[in-house]
């Protein structure tokens, strides 16, 4: 689970700083940053997945020459990302911190700098704790968290490719169960086990209606893809956990109209998997007749509920293809069970972006940091003097007199925002 995003020099990021809670909506013009923030993310992901010059060669997102911050013709020649999270240990609530820094040499070549690293913070600063929420009784937990895995573990592990396949909650556990511990045993693996998990849920998901209905092969295991196309697999792996597959249909026909039942069908032949949705009016459907709206939520759902890779879901304009009085529900049912759980084996969270007036009007009155507005605003590089346009993020906060101007958005604010938006729709 993310709690802090810090970047500088990344596109239109200068000392960017954000404190991210469990459940993490993020609104803003075109062009204010939102997808760049995710960009960052898939920047780390790729590096400890496929490693550095992998992830810049194949993401055109990520090419070698939009990644450095430009002011006035100026290109930055650095570039720094840390992103904190809370990872689920077997000693508590871990906080790690994984960092990686890129430079572009004189030869104009691209490469990572020296300073990456995966580490367990050594909490100097807490300030982050009041951001994402924690309580008195979880701060203890993450701090006792620390000093244990310290006491047995590697507290720091260099970050300059692949860290290695990330296990999904089942095969760790068996992993374990079958005595083989001695995979574990070489120095710094458990640290970059844990880091190499949380870097793959980061990855956010651009759902394609056309995926969604292709059936899945019965051998391949995975989380859901980021286009979705193995919907079908993952939907099979929560139907073998009915607790979880009987919220998931439920959830299914509360936010779809009409919708009664769901179910997972195998093509021995083909040794496929695909699914149906039983609609009340109509009888059962399959994917090719499906709504773009109903795959996606049941996508979203699916990720949700999946069982094997809990962690966080980023997902980009949550509300494509819904029906926007539906897309409010549906956040507050994604963002159940999100946070410091008890005994859990991974965190939940959920990272979106939207334009929804209508999530906006349901959020209107959370102040606890989960709905973040994102600008573009001038920053004044303290070094030379030079200025350049870069993205802010401003969280939706309770009036505070002594708060600096322009540092969060107020109720009010909100309130004239969604009158204005809603004279502009008549």
């Amino acid at each position: 689970m993310i709690t802090q995003i810090r970047i500088d020099g990344f596109k239109s990021f200068r000392r960017f700083s954000l404190d991210v809670p469990p459940t993490l909506i993020m609104l803003g013009a075109n062009g204010a940053g939102k997808s760049n923030l995710f960009d960052a993310l898939r920047l780390v992901a790729g590096t400890a997945d496929r490693g550095f010059q992998e992830t810049v060669r194949k993401d055109r997102r990520l090419a070698p020459v939009d990644l450095f911050h430009r002011s006035k013709g100026e290109e930055r020649r650095e570039l720094t990302i840390t992103v904190g999270s809370l990872v689920a240990t077997a000693y508590g609530p871990l906080p790690l911190r994984i960092r990686i820094s890129v430079v572009r040499l004189g030869t104009g070549r691209v490469v990572l700098g020296r300073n990456c690293g995966v580490w367990v913070s050594r909490l100097d600063q807490t300030d982050w704790m009041d951001g994402v929420g924690l309580d008195e009784e979880q701060r203890s937990a993450v701090a006792r968290a620390r000093a244990e895995f310290v006491e047995h573990e590697s507290e720091f592990v260099p970050f300059h490719g692949p860290l290695g396949s990330p296990l999904s909650i089942e095969d760790e556990e068996s992993v374990r169960s079958d005595g083989n511990d001695a995979l574990f045993e070489e120095p710094g693996t458990e640290l970059r086990l844990l880091a190499a998990r949380e870097c793959a849920s980061w990855a956010p998901f651009l759902l394609e209606p056309e995926a969604l209905r292709r059936p899945s092969p019965a051998f391949v295991h995975g989380r859901l893809d980021s286009d979705g196309g193995n919907l079908a697999e993952v939907l099979h792996r929560i139907e073998e956990r009915p607790p979880l597959w009987r919220r998931f249909v439920a959830d299914m026909a509360a936010l779809v109209e009409g919708v009664e039942d769901v179910r997972v069908v195998y093509d021995e032949r083909r040794q496929e998997f695909d699914f149906e949705v039983h609609f009340s009016n109509t009888g059962w459907l399959s994917p090719p007749t499906l709504s773009d709206g109903t795959l996606r939520m049941a996508a979203l759902l699916a990720m949700a509920a999946d069982p094997a890779w809990p962690g966080g879901m980023c997902v980009e304009e949550i509300e494509n293809g819904m029906n926007p009085e539906r897309v409010a529900d549906l956040v507050r049912r994604l963002r159940r069970g999100t946070g410091v759980m008890p005994k859990a084996s991974a965190y939940r969270q959920l990272i979106a972006t939207t334009h929804s007036p209508a999530l906006l009007g349901a959020l209107k009155h959370d102040l606890s940091g989960s709905l973040v507005f994102l600008e573009q605003a001038d920053r004044v590089d303290p070094a030379d003097g030079t200025i350049s346009r870069a993205t802010v993020a401003r969280p939706l906060r309770a009036f505070d007199p002594e708060r600096e101007p322009g540092e969060s958005v107020s109720p009010e604010q909100v309130e004239r925002l969604l009158r204005k938006l809603n004279r502009g729709g008549e």
